[in-house]
């Protein structure tokens, strides 16, 4: 049996590594799109405040961890699937054949429609290069504008607060992490970040960002104007299934799955943030990618092993 695994992040993982233990003979790949070993993007905040090495990102920390599971972990972006032909495509031309096709390309981030945003000193918080590019540009006593301040938002401002910077946090919400606090607890977060020097503006969004050679001029439609060094912008995230245009697959939110992780497409599964299945909590079908309490969390992927009539136990 070929399995085959898009993505490279924790619902990846767990998959590949489960699919070893019930398939000792099975070919499993897992694409991942980016350079460094499988990642934790929750750990990212921590990379940037000096707590761990990049390393320490890793989702497992032995660097054969992969080789000894007997899991090829392919360095590419897949870019189109084939479902007729049982194929994914790379962005380099290259084809990878499969038997069983999981789909688990998490989520990305969503970008505000505000002019400015395409200047590099303008930074999303979600791959370990913008962390990297985050600690050149936020230097101690650098002035930085966070926009959002959603539930990964204030992962990411505790750290700005410990790296000294001046800070500004602009969430076009109520109050801070709308979606999970009251007004009551909102406003003690409010509260805690502005003892620690913190500028918080709730209720606002950014009209505009301007740019000059020497600083960016982030504009509220409050009237107020911020010069900065950094903008980091955390607004919400997406399922990460725009490679998926031309595959004739049920997507509403996310990818549509059943009770098994099983697509509308047969020998297609979908897994962690970008498939739309099974609330369990509430009996609903539900996206995690679009909930604040969800971005680094796997979908199970028991029930998804289950329904592989390939597997078998080693």
């Amino acid at each position: 049996m070929n399995y085959v695994i898009i993505g490279a992040g924790p619902a990846a993982v767990a998959a590949a590594e489960k699919l070893r233990v019930l398939d000792s003979d099975g070919h499993i790949t897992m694409i991942g799109a980016q350079a460094q070993q499988p990642y934790s993007r929750m750990a990212i905040p921590y990379y940037l405040t000096g707590k761990v090495e990049e390393s320490g990102t890793y989702l497992r920390r032995s660097s054969d961890h992969f080789q000894n599971h007997r899991i090829d972990l392919v360095r590419g972006e897949a870019t189109a699937v084939d479902a007729a032909e049982h194929k994914v495509m790379l962005g380099d031309g290259s084809a990878i054949d499969y038997d069983k096709l999981l789909i688990a390309t998490g989520a990305e981030p969503i970008i505000p429609p505000v002019s400015g945003m395409d200047d590099p000193r303008v930074q999303q918080c979600w791959h370990l290069e913008d962390a990297e590019r985050i600690i050149e540009l936020a230097k101690p006593g650098a002035r930085a504008v966070q926009v959002g301040a959603g539930f990964i938002g204030c992962i990411i401002l505790e750290s700005w607060v410990l790296r000294e910077v001046d800070l500004t946090v602009v969430e076009m919400g109520p109050r801070m992490v709308p979606r999970m606090l009251g007004e009551k607890a909102g406003d003690l977060l409010k509260t805690w970040c502005e003892s620690k020097g913190v500028t918080v503006h709730t209720g606002t969004t950014v009209g505009s960002i301007e740019s000059s050679e020497n600083e960016l001029n982030v504009v509220l439609d409050n009237g107020n104007a911020y010069p900065s060094d950094v903008v980091i912008v955390s607004t919400g995230v997406k399922p990460n299934v725009g490679f998926l245009q031309d595959v004739d697959i049920n997507i509403d939110l996310g990818i549509e799955v059943d009770e098994f992780m099983q697509t509308s497409v047969v020998d297609i599964y979908a897994a962690g943030d970008c498939a739309q299945g099974l609330d369990f909590s509430t009996g609903e079908t539900a996206v995690h990618a679009v909930q604040p309490t969800a971005t680094e969390y796997a979908w199970p992927c028991d029930v998804f092993f289950r329904s592989l009539g390939g597997c078998r136990r080693g």
